[in-house]
Order: structure tokens, then C-alpha cells, then sequence
């Protein structure tokens, strides 16, 4: 495979909690099956929690992947049909109600965050003080993975941890929390980034002497 060739295709599968998808080449027989995987961490997205939609038309290139041994092909470089990042993140964001408005920030502590595979969740324990335009938010709010901003990657396991947040109510009149981040607005760290410090950590240190 060329991985500096550009291929348009379709979205044919995309799993939005498990992170990854297929794409159906519109050009027939120039990648094997007529489909290639597409996970998350290669959509070139802003959003806080990079997604595709089924039947979106894009634009990707291919690459050859080893993992545990085993070859198979992705999809890199994943973009809008001019090149341009994918955001659908934006268009979900205005369909939802918020309490003081989508801009407006909390502030509080998160409980705990269990990042479950395919659905994370967890609780924010809001600060006292707050004066909210509806007489019903409650003092603690639940949050799931799709609104902890982690740069784009997925959440680890977070307990006690200081964030700020909007809050958003759902058709059903439940408050969740929105666009989760550290205090001062900077994403949380993420899973990949602590695997990739452990494995720096166990790079730099000293091997172990026997007696």
C-alpha cells in the first residue's frame, strides 16, 4: 500500500463508544474486502471525543499495522472530502439544553470516573454557592465519556479529582455534566498519555543487578 495516497470512501460502520468503524472505498477493488478499519485516535477531529457518522463521505490514506504479530490495514488521516477536520461534536452540542447557557463553567470535584469499555461514567460533586437560572440542579451530576475532554483521547480512571464543567439536562429532565476539563479549561489527561508514561518510566530505568 502507497501511504501517501489519498482515498475517498463512505463510512459504512462507526462505533461511536468503542471508538472504531469501517470505511468503504468508493474506488472498488484497490483495498482487500473493499473495507478498511478506522479507529478514533487517527480521525483528525478538535473535538473533545473524535467520532464519525454512518454514511459520512471522506477522505483518508492506508497504512500497514503490526499488532501482537498480526498485519492489517487502517485508515490514517481521516478528514472531511476537503481535507478539513471532522467535527460533528458541534452539531450534537446545539440540540442539547444547558443551565445558564453552553458557555457557562462550574466548578467541582470529580468523585470518581470508571472508564468502562464502551461506556465510562462517573460523578461531579458541584461547589456550593452556585446561583443557577432553574430552582432543580441537584449538588451532584453524573458524567459519561463522551463530555470528559481528554484532547481528543479516552479517560482514565480519575477519583477526587478538581474540574470545571457546563451542565446540560436531557430530554428526560436528567442533569449531566458537559465538556469536562481540568480547572482553567485544559483537557485531563489521558489513558494514552499515562500508558506512554509508563512505559517511558520503565525505559529510563536501571536494570535490576543480581546477587
Amino acid at each position: 500500500m502507497d501511504p501517501t495516497r489519498v482515498y475517498i470512501g463512505t463510512v459504512t460502520t462507526y462505533y461511536k463508544f468503542q471508538g472504531y468503524g469501517f470505511i468503504q472505498p468508493d474506488e472498488e477493488g484497490v483495498i482487500p474486502n473493499d473495507k478498511v478499519f478506522i479507529l478514533w485516535k487517527n480521525i483528525v477531529s478538535s473535538d473533545r471525543y473524535p467520532s464519525l457518522s454512518k454514511d459520512m463521505k471522506v477522505q483518508f490514506t492506508v497504512q500497514i499495522v503490526e499488532k501482537n504479530g498480526e498485519r492489517d490495514l487502517q485508515a490514517m488521516s481521516v478528514a472531511n472530502l476537503d481535507g478539513s477536520p471532522i467535527m460533528v461534536q458541534d452539531e450534537v452540542d446545539s440540540k442539547k439544553s444547558f443551565v445558564g447557557g453552553q458557555t457557562l463553567r462550574y466548578t467541582g470535584t470529580l468523585k470518581f470516573f470508571i472508564p468502562k469499555q464502551g461506556y465510562g461514567y462517573g460523578y461531579i460533586k458541584i461547589d456550593p454557592g452556585y446561583q443557577y437560572d432553574r430552582e432543580d440542579v441537584p449538588q451532584e451530576i453524573r458524567v459519561e465519556t463522551t463530555e470528559m475532554n481528554c484532547g481528543g483521547g479516552n479517560p482514565q480512571y480519575f477519583e477526587d479529582l478538581p474540574v470545571e464543567f457546563g451542565i446540560w439536562v436531557t430530554t428526560r429532565g436528567i442533569f449531566k455534566a458537559y465538556n469536562v476539563t481540568a480547572r482553567g479549561g485544559m483537557p485531563l489527561p489521558s489513558s494514552e498519555s499515562a500508558a506512554a508514561q509508563e512505559t517511558a518510566g520503565a525505559a529510563a530505568a536501571p536494570p535490576e543487578v543480581s546477587a
